[in-house]
């Protein structure tokens, strides 16, 4: 085999640095509380693999009347992918032209966002969250010339629920200029302020969901894009002939039935009552400057020596995430696992020192 150097690759590519997901940076423990994961293991269950010889068909059909039913929208407005990060990489790819288009995004927010811009060589507008972590909405309206605006809702890492009324002041504020996506991967925690009712008056709108948060299918990867018939019409071009592989589509739809719905909501309040919890027995420990409020299942909390705090998480075998953005860098993100996860959090916390 060769192992000549080739230089066959697009030029800008070059320089790119991967987006850092959980398994990718990795670890060493036996305590995995960095990738926003359900705690919750699902039992076997029985597949159907009598037409395991043909190309799927469910997901087109079954899965996006069964998502459609439990979202409250109409099948046509749904388009199941490969994870939500599938959808944000159409969307890009769908509306930025390379070395001409540009992103707005609000950091610190979820990596993806800018990495699909990266790769298709668009350009990303960095606005900043405000100090108490809501948009700085006269900063996003001073923005022109834009393609796309990614609005994290929970946000990802900071953990908060963005005001409804900021919402829509940006996809009013865009209609005509620029797609507006909310990315809602975490939107069970909060379902009230979910922004698909918003679908019927704004067609520049987009709502990205996914079933690996939640519904405890993260080894699944199905995700979903929610638009109106323009949007639609655009992803269907550019989207994979087969974006979900058939024994995917039937998890999916076990998981989206009347059961399957009824026991999400169950660990969903579980979940959010641990994430309770643990928020306010971690703020109290002497080494812990403050912790976020959160509207997901994580928690993200500054410390007063960050370093202190992650060598004392690691050798208590917890692997938990650092983040790398600068106003987050003496702050760690702690996925909700069970009772007994967090006590152990807590218990390996307990002894760092105060001021």
């Amino acid at each position: 085999m060769s192992t000549a150097k080739h230089d066959l690759a697009c030029p800008h590519l070059a320089d790119l640095t991967p987006y850092q997901s959980a398994r990718r940076i990795g670890g060493s423990g036996d305590l995995w509380l960095n990738a926003n994961e359900s705690p919750f293991p699902r039992e076997p269950m029985t597949m159907d693999v009598s037409e395991y010889h043909r190309y799927p068909d469910r997901g087109p059909g079954e899965v996006h009347a069964a998502y459609a039913r439990y979202a409250g929208l109409e099948p046509a407005q749904v388009l199941a992918l490969r994870g939500a990060d599938e959808a944000i990489d159409l969307l890009v790819r769908g509306y930025c032209r390379a070395r001409r288009d540009r992103i707005l995004l609000c950091g610190p927010t979820y990596g993806m966002y800018e990495s699909c811009a990266q790769v298709q060589e668009a350009g990303v507008v960095d606005v900043p969250l405000a100090a108490d972590d809501s948009l700085d909405l006269d900063a996003i309206r001073a923005v022109e010339d834009v393609r796309v605006v990614f609005l994290c809702h929970p946000n990802n890492p900071t953990g908060n629920a963005l005001p409804c009324e900021e919402l829509e002041a940006v996809i009013r504020h865009f209609a005509g200029r620029a797609l507006v996506v909310v990315d809602e991967a975490y939107i069970e925690f909060c379902p009230e302020r979910s922004t698909v009712p918003l679908l019927a008056r704004h067609d520049h709108l987009v709502v990205v969901r996914t079933l690996s948060k939640a519904f405890g299918l993260a080894g699944v990867h199905v995700g979903f894009l929610l638009a109106g018939a323009a949007v639609m019409d655009t992803m269907r071009k550019i989207v994979a002939p087969y974006p979900l592989a058939d024994p995917c589509a039937q998890i999916a739809l076990h998981a989206l039935s009347g059961e399957g719905i009824a026991r999400m909501r169950a660990e969903v309040e579980q979940l959010a009552a641990e994430r309770d919890r643990f928020a306010e027995a971690l703020a109290r420990l002497p080494g812990v400057v403050e912790v976020r409020p959160s509207a997901t299942n994580f928690v993200t909390a500054t410390f007063r020596a960050v370093d202190s705090a992650w060598e004392a998480l690691l050798a208590a075998g917890i692997i938990a995430r650092r983040l790398p953005h600068p106003r987050l860098a003496d702050a760690i993100r702690f996925t909700i696992g069970t009772a007994a996860d967090m006590a152990r959090v807590l218990q390996a916390l307990a002894d760092l020192p105060g001021r």
